[in-house]
């Protein structure tokens, strides 16, 4: 089962579950969940979120074992119940990019929550836009999550797909002004200065500066430098990471199961993350897409 899912910066999403309008392009909303608990002294609170899958998230919202998002709105909707909120659509929006749709979806979401006053006599946890945008995690919080953390590593696997995702990543020239203004003006210490060259000690330049560039012109730039691998390398290198990698069963969300020799293997498959795939092997859950991981 192929699934096709478009990337914005801040995360992926199943074109299934999107709705295009001709001439318009993408559909998003701005919505409110009102408490309708009269006696309550939480009545006519509200909750503002914002998606682009509406329909998806209706599901997920009337699904009373399914989480939903922040700890405000998870602890009303298991105290009152799911039906105890009236939903209305505040705004709707399109944009044929869905950067750009997203992005003023969640300029929009922060607006009403302001207006609405929900973070502070309402559900949402933040001021919106992010998910996290004005949160303050207390220091038990963070000692809790170091804890929790332990000996933590990142697969192989996952340091790929991350080195991947990340030399595709285009910084907004508001993010590079921003840093250019906070190291403006800053000079490196002698210590600095000398951690960096033993660092650097014994690695290819890289070709980041005319100098550079013509430090790799005489010195060449290591041995794979502008050659392609021979299929006969990719097949020992496929092979080696195989048989390092953790033979899993995939569940698919129609019942049908596959065998994958990676994890990466599985998640290329099923258009799930990799990280996911693990999670969902050491806990034995479901991941939100319908597909379950086990060892084989």
């Amino acid at each position: 089962m192929n699934k096709e899912y478009i990337s914005t910066s801040n995360r992926k999403y199943d074109k299934s579950h999107l709705k295009w309008v001709e001439g318009k392009g993408y559909e998003g909303v701005v919505y409110d969940y009102q408490l309708n608990a009269p006696g309550s002294s939480k009545d006519g609170w509200h909750y503002i979120g914002c998606t682009p899958e509406e329909e998806t998230r209706r599901k997920m919202w009337n699904r009373p074992k399914n989480s939903y998002s922040g700890k405000g709105i998870a602890q009303a909707r298991k105290e009152f119940g799911p039906d105890k909120f009236d939903y209305h659509v505040l705004e709707t929006h399109y944009n044929e990019d869905l950067e750009k749709l997203v992005n003023n979806l969640e300029e929009r979401e922060k607006h009403f929550i302001e207006q609405y006053d929900a973070e502070v006599n309402g559900f949402n946890g933040n001021k919106g836009g992010t998910g996290r945008l004005g949160m303050k995690v207390s220091e038990e919080e963070i000692a809790r999550r170091q804890a929790s953390r332990g000996d933590f590593r990142h697969t192989e696997e996952t340091k790929a797909l991350l080195s991947i995702k990340g030399k595709d990543r285009v910084v907004k020239q508001e993010t590079r002004d921003r840093i250019s203004r906070a190291t403006k003006g800053k000079k490196r210490t002698e210590a600095q200065k000398q951690a960096q060259s033993a660092r650097q000690k014994g690695k290819v330049p890289v070709a980041a500066t005319a100098a550079a560039k013509e430090w790799v012109k005489h010195n060449g730039g290591g041995y794979w430098k502008n050659q392609s691998l021979p299929d006969s390398v990719k097949a020992n290198m496929k092979k080696a990471q195989q048989e390092r990698g953790t033979d899993c069963i995939t569940t698919f969300p129609d019942g049908h199961e596959e065998a994958f020799p990676t994890m990466l293997d599985a998640a290329n498959a099923t258009g799930v993350a990799v990280g996911s795939v693990k999670y969902s092997i050491d806990h034995l859950n479901t991941t939100r897409n319908g597909f379950k991981f086990r060892k084989q």
